[in-house]
């Protein structure tokens, strides 16, 4: 793989991926966004996440992670622990949601900036077997699991699928 380095092209796979959450976000109709899909609010699935990638693609693995997303109070516990909400427990607008968005494009610069080829089988966490490897390809499919989700209840209710992205193209 001359001239190409792995963790570019993970870095590809992984930015088409979120940039399908992204999509998604800027296609849902405002009632299905707060609507429950099969028990499970959509809003959800794109914060859920947003917070799976907070927490794996991160520069310091050694101290517990400070969550920097500006979560509404109504919902901040339950997010922050990895629970899914019910409707009657408040819901994040799409407009919170890109705020959160705007963060995590920042942290993943410095995420993949810090990284290179010879880091993938770094363990993270001492008393886990996850790498850097394990951890990127988790969450590209972590994303593409709710992002799939998300376009099935788009289909469901009358529209169209989330564009699919791939290989790096806008």
């Amino acid at each position: 793989m001359s001239g190409t380095s792995i963790i570019n092209m993970l870095k590809i796979q992984y930015n088409d991926s979120y940039n399908m959450l992204k999509e998604f976000v800027r296609v849902c109709p405002d009632d299905l966004w707060r609507a429950e899909n099969h028990g499970l609010p959509l809003w959800n699935h794109v914060a859920h996440s947003l917070c799976g990638t907070a927490f794996w693609l991160r520069t310091d693995y050694n101290s517990d992670l400070e969550w920097y997303f500006p979560f509404p109070e109504s919902v901040k516990d339950k997010l922050e622990k990895d629970e899914w909400c019910r409707p009657e427990e408040g819901f994040m607008t799409k407009e919170q949601v890109n705020v959160c968005f705007d963060i995590l494009d920042k942290k993943l610069d410095e995420f993949w900036s810090s990284l290179n080829d010879d880091m993938l089988g770094n363990k993270l966490l001492e008393q886990f077997d996850f790498t850097y490897l394990s951890a990127i390809t988790s969450q590209i499919r972590h994303i593409m699991c709710h992002v799939g989700m998300c376009s099935a209840a788009l289909i469901e209710n009358g529209f169209d699928e989330v564009k699919w992205i791939a290989y790096g193209e806008g």
